[in-house]
């Protein structure tokens, strides 16, 4: 029995409370001297702490099941992913050959290290909610349908003139989206989870290129959301996992990264220069939910400053816009899609 039967032979009842969503392990790979640098976006304060305290959220993967315990199944899942990945990184770091098993459990690492993170979960949210409000425009916007819709509810014995009135409101808020839509948190953790083995395919045949700095003075800096999807045409075109114009960004170490692109499954290494260093390391703090990370604490505050990011609050990357879609048989139909605009 591997380890994968054993995690589905039985519910786990205990666990941590306090629950990384980015790896202890990982985040040690950029302190110094035992600590990180944080600053935190939100607030616009740097402080220093240990890789234990940073990126932990009690409860997060937690659930309830149907007799009212609670499981800690998810968090001995991402366990063994990261009991795998640990080595796996290293041998990325000192320019080990990676076995094809390796890359697909390392692919793993990098696909959950997408979709877990509170960054992730709130992007989620805010497709799920965007879909509820396409929906709502898409069917709710005709007053007289939806007067149909309320006199089916409410029988025929209803005041007319009211449920008029209501008709009215009720589509002129579809139209306008004057409404929010709550979208419950463990829900939302649980759509992200569904695309976990979708990004880590992608990522999987990607071309890895590992970069390294060239200069003991010169660091990479990491964030609470690691995984950043870019583009490389630089321009403002719709971007997924799988785009064939793609680029993945994750930092590895302080000293080494990863940029993922392409599509023809090679790993190959070089030395990163100093400019395109400082505009990685731009790139990994804009996209961070709340944290940059880092054991160079004048490098955290110096991007930090020139990103902007004191007091600022992170936004969704992708969006729900109603749009026609072209069925096989050639009819066109009219739906809800999502979009991620890069870079």
């Amino acid at each position: 029995m591997d380890k994968f039967e054993k995690l589905r032979s039985k519910p786990h009842l205990d666990g941590p409370k306090r629950q990384h969503f980015v790896p202890k392990f990982y985040l040690e790979g950029f302190a110094s001297d035992g600590l990180l640098t944080v600053f935190d976006r939100s607030s616009g304060e740097i402080r220093k702490q240990q890789p234990r305290d940073t990126a932990v959220v009690g409860h997060l993967y937690t659930f309830e099941d149907h007799q009212d315990r609670k499981r800690y199944d998810l968090e001995v899942l991402f366990s063994h992913i990261e009991e795998d990945a640990a080595p796996i990184l290293k041998s990325l770091v000192q320019g080990e050959r990676l076995s094809s098993k390796d890359r697909e459990s390392f692919a793993l690492f990098l696909g959950l290290a997408a979709v877990r993170t509170p960054a992730a979960i709130a992007e989620t949210s805010s497709i799920y909610a965007g879909f509820v409000k396409a929906q709502s425009r898409l069917t709710l916007t005709d007053e007289r349908k939806v007067l149909e819709l309320l006199k089916e509810m409410n029988g025929s014995n209803s005041d007319e003139a009211i449920q008029i009135k209501e008709a009215h409101a009720v589509a002129k808020m579809a139209r306008e989206g004057s409404y929010d839509v709550q979208v419950d948190e463990g829900y939302a953790l649980g759509r992200s989870l569904k695309v976990w083995h979708v990004v880590a395919r992608e990522l999987f045949k990607k071309d890895w290129m590992v970069v390294h700095t060239s200069d003991d003075d010169q660091s990479f800096l990491t964030s609470d959301s690691p995984i950043v999807l870019t583009s490389t045409t630089g321009r403002n075109l719709p971007i997924g996992y799988g785009s064939s114009h793609s680029q993945i960004l994750f930092p590895l170490t302080s000293k080494c990264a990863l940029i993922a692109s392409g599509a023809s499954g090679r790993t190959g290494r070089a030395d990163i220069k100093v400019d395109r260093l400082r505009r990685f390391n731009m790139t990994i703090a804009k996209d961070c939910h709340r944290y940059v990370l880092g054991g160079d604490a004048a490098l955290v505050e110096s991007i930090a400053t020139e990103a902007g990011l004191a007091g600022t609050e992170w936004q969704p990357k992708s969006y729900v816009e109603i749009g026609h879609h072209t069925n096989a048989d050639g009819t066109v139909s009219v739906g809800a899609f999502v979009k991620r605009m890069g870079p």
